[in-house]
């Protein structure tokens, strides 16, 4: 049995080199955004975000989207109120990329956190030296999540019951879209697999 009591997800177009950042705030204005500023400054890009850290924000109904810029990275983030906001700022960066002419992303990568109430069948101890130690928690992965394509799952314990389910798609732009479609299904069968205790 268990109890999802939180969640969070954010999603990464990551291009590596230098886009537009300007021209695609913009593009946001008309798709119902509030946008910080972004211009050129000696040859480099400035951001100045809104209130709160992100580059731009827009209120659905349902919440709130916002968009975020790394210019380390060179890469463009969203994240929302839930799953389906989160999922909606993917699309308008999707339309924003597809409307300025960008190429795909050369990687996305999708965050998502779960804070959960459970009980974990897969405990067990273990020796190390003398003494017993409980081995709580798991990580799973396939593929190459952190520099290729792949998914990396880890749930840890944070006390009293309570475990932090962490997971990571990462790959190309249509990899990681596709998976986060199905990120329920990823997370009820990492759930299931954590509590199962058959």
């Amino acid at each position: 049995m268990s109890l999802v009591y939180s969640s969070s997800y954010l999603f990464w177009a990551i291009y590596g080199s230098e886009v537009d950042i300007p021209a695609f705030l913009n593009k946001l204005v008309g798709l119902g955004y509030e946008v910080g500023k972004a211009y050129y400054r000696s040859g480099s890009i400035q951001v100045e975000p809104l209130p709160g850290g992100y580059a731009a924000r827009r209120v659905y109904e349902e919440g709130e989207v916002k968009i975020y810029i790394d210019t380390a990275r060179w890469a463009v983030g969203t994240s929302g109120d839930n799953y389906q906001l989160t999922m909606r700022g993917v699309a308008d960066i999707s339309r924003a990329f597809i409307e300025l002419s960008f190429p795909e992303p050369p990687r996305a990568e999708f965050h998502t956190s779960i804070g959960l109430k459970a009980e974990n069948c897969r405990r067990q101890t273990v020796k190390i030296g003398d003494v017993e130690m409980a081995v709580d928690g798991y990580i799973l992965t396939t593929g190459q999540p952190q520099g290729g394509e792949g998914i990396y799952i880890a749930i840890t314990p944070t006390g009293g019951g309570r475990y932090i389910a962490y997971i990571i798609v990462g790959g190309s732009w249509s990899y990681v879209v596709t998976y986060a479609k199905r990120i329920g299904d990823i997370i009820n069968g990492a759930i299931h697999f954590f509590t199962s205790c058959n």
